[in-house]
């Protein structure tokens, strides 16, 4: 369907009422309309401003995600800047001064193959992401975008959203029906209001300035090597400088600045931090003002709406972007919901899956906050020191302590930990098991419940991470007794629970288990392992009994796990209390070897 614009064109009802067209509530659009659920996203701005790129960072795990619904590719055929334009964030004195500090492959910027995920990152202005999303939503049959409209309120009693103009013309509001309501409005979500859920937390001290411009002659000024970021410890004026494409187009972020009314002013301030003089030209295009903000939503959303309203994204949290999981926290929260609103969709969960969602999704949103106003604490201006550009000895000295002190940036720009290691461990949908490893740098692949799928690549070359669109079992070796699936597969076929069958051999397996330490591991559509064999047959706490058979083997540990992670009772076979139009579409059980 193409996208679409003004009050009237908003329907009367849809399964899914999405407020909110950014990342987060087009990403979750394009996910349900992959499994053939339609849905309506409710949109205030008609074109997106290509001149307030605050992200500009898209890591390995959201790049993985887009992978997964066919738009990884294209996200870099967009970007202007290709991985190998540079891998490096850079500390310098100005962009013709003293090299500091190198952050080397940061933001998981690997000019390569990268070990630890099917996609490394990619440096790429959230407008243009964005972009690439709308194109994608105008293509989908099971999508309408509306544009120019937002929400006012949600109601969960009459499982309703109220739609009203964007502009605020006296024309009304119109009523929309769904089953299930997004706010994925952002951190002034009417959606979040209107349920009287509060943000928790606080502001950072001193605001920060924004500016894009343009130069057909700063490059050729500068002396330090490319950088996706540099980042200025200047005297006069500390902050960051990037390009945002290579034909003359800059950004910029003013640390601690106050805003600057004046065009010249602005321009004159660039070119001090920088470190050229007036001959070099600078025309400003845009400056924005704000303020890194640190906040996080008391619940989202299902608990106050008896689970029709959910909130994702900023309208959940509010990041600084200090490490560039904003953007990035927003998608991740997107999957965790995606999977689940198809799973009840189409009858093979029970509904209380969804409670899950905030469940695993607000600690990492934490995590992730707490992290990046941790590096909001060492700014650029906080390693100023008048003799960074000194000659001689004492310079030295002082560049080289300034450079160890820049150690703490580390988990700004090498936050593997953050971005592939968030975990659900404990939570009540994933099997028990041994307590994860956890760090903000550093990332230790654990095949562990709850854990996301640790990976690797097929001596064919591919992904050893699935294309799914339900669960799959791995089984790494040939079928024998011990790593028998019957009793999982059954489960699965009984509750019309989608389930592939993947049995890795020779090298594959090798390889498998060498990453993984285990044989048989049950893992989730958005790849996070709900059970391993051998974690989950440690636990007192799964009834092997419940999966139909009488025995505690892998195969029924397994089984059992499967009911848990879906939300539905282990004991008792429910696949008769099923009407036949309440019936799962699509059940998918696949047996395939690798």
């Amino acid at each position: 369907m193409t996208i679409v614009h003004g009050l009237d064109r908003v329907p009367t009802r849809t399964t899914v009422a999405i407020a909110g067209g950014g990342p987060s509530g087009t990403y979750l659009a394009l996910r349900l309309a992959a499994a053939g659920i339609d849905s309506v996203v409710l949109e205030p701005r008609v074109e997106i401003d290509r001149l307030r790129p605050r992200a500009k960072t898209t890591n390995a795990r959201t790049m993985s995600l887009l992978a997964g619904i066919g738009l990884a590719e294209r996200v870099r055929e967009t970007a202007a800047l290709p991985v190998s334009y540079s891998q490096d964030v850079i500390f310098c004195t100005s962009l013709r001064g003293h090299e500091l500090r190198r952050f080397h492959q940061a933001f998981q910027l690997i000019d390569g193959d990268y070990d630890l995920s099917p996609e490394c990152g990619q440096q790429i202005p959230q407008p243009q992401v964005e972009q690439v999303l709308r194109e994608a939503a105008a293509r989908s049959d099971h999508l309408t975008y509306i544009t120019g409209v937002r929400a006012s309120g949600a109601n969960p009693s009459a499982a309703t959203v109220s739609v009203a103009s964007a502009d605020d013309a006296d024309n009304g509001t119109v009523e929309l029906e769904a089953k299930w309501i997004i706010g994925a409005d952002g951190g002034t979500s009417r959606v979040r209001k209107s349920l009287g859920i509060a943000f928790q937390g606080t502001s950072a001290p001193r605001p920060n300035f924004n500016v894009v411009f343009t130069s057909a002659r700063l490059r050729d000024h500068v002396s330090i090597d490319p950088a996706v970021q540099w980042w200025i410890i200047n005297e006069s004026t500390s902050g960051m400088i990037g390009e945002l494409d290579r034909d003359g187009t800059w950004w910029a972020i003013l640390q601690g600045c106050e805003p600057i009314d004046d065009p010249a002013e602005v321009a004159a301030t660039i070119r001090t931090m920088a470190g050229v003089g007036p001959d070099v030209d600078i025309e400003v295009l845009a400056t924005d003002s704000w303020t890194a903000r640190m906040l996080l939503a008391d619940s989202y959303g299902g608990r106050e709406s008896n689970g029709r309203v959910f909130l994702v994204g900023d309208a959940a949290h509010l990041n600084p972007p200090w490490g560039g999981h904003g953007f990035n926290t927003c998608i991740s929260d997107a999957e965790n919901l995606a999977w689940k609103l198809i799973a009840v969709h189409d009858g093979w969960a029970e509904e209380s899956l969804l409670d899950s969602y905030e469940e695993e999704r607000r600690p990492v949103a934490a995590r992730m906050i707490a992290d990046a106003a941790a590096n909001g604490k060492a700014l650029a201006y906080d390693f100023v020191d008048p003799l960074l550009d000194e000659v001689g000895a004492e310079g030295d000295e002082v560049r080289t302590r300034v450079r160890e002190a820049l150690a703490v940036k580390a988990s700004e720009f090498h936050s593997e930990g953050l971005v592939l290691g968030y975990e659900y461990a404990g939570t009540s949908r994933v099997a028990p098991g041994p307590i994860p490893f956890v760090d903000a740098v550093e990332y230790r692949p654990q095949a562990l419940p709850g854990c996301l799928l640790p990976h690797f690549r097929l001596s064919s070359g591919a992904s050893v991470y699935p294309d799914a669109r339900g669960f799959t079992v791995f089984v790494t070796d040939d079928a024998s007794a011990y790593l028998a699936t019957e009793a999982l597969e059954r489960t699965a076929r009984e509750h019309s629970i989608p389930l592939r069958v993947i049995r890795l051999s020779g090298t594959d397996a090798e390889t498998a288990r060498e990453h993984w330490g285990a044989e048989l591991m049950l893992v989730r559509p958005d790849l996070h392992i709900a059970a391993t064999a051998s974690a989950a047959a440690e636990s007192d706490d799964v009834a092997a009994d419940g999966a139909g058979t009488d025995d505690a083997s892998p195969d029924a540990v397994l089984a059992a796990a499967l009911l848990t992670a879906v939300g539905m009772p282990t004991t008792g076979d429910r696949s008769s209390e099923r009407s036949d139009d309440s019936a799962p579409r699509d059940a998918n059980h696949q047996r395939e070897a690798s």
